[in-house]
């Protein structure tokens, strides 16, 4: 479900495609690459499909939110995400200078 432009109703999600990530799915997604990216056992030798399978398979582990997010969905809010804040990040190191 979405709201609807005037922000008042909620309407059906377009078929095909999941609603919005809410912010507790952004931390979850935030909290899920700081679990996987961190783990030892693994290291950084794995391909983009397996980091990405693991990343699934722990995001939906821990989602409560019942909507069923493919793989390609979580690399392009992560993409998101990312680029908000190397963006931030840019912003805090010029402020400190």
């Amino acid at each position: 479900f979405e709201v609807d432009e005037e922000g008042e109703d909620i309407v059906d999600a377009p078929k095909g495609r999941a609603g919005n990530y809410t912010n507790a799915d952004d931390i979850l997604l935030c909290n899920t690459w700081l679990q996987v990216s961190r783990d030892p056992s693994v290291g950084g030798d794995q391909s983009r499909d397996a980091y990405w399978g693991r990343m699934k398979e722990h995001f939906d582990v821990h989602n409560v939110s019942g909507i069923d997010r493919s793989e390609r969905s979580l690399r392009s809010r992560w993409s998101t995400i990312n680029s908000d804040c190397q963006r931030w990040a840019a912003c805090q190191k010029a402020v400190d200078k």
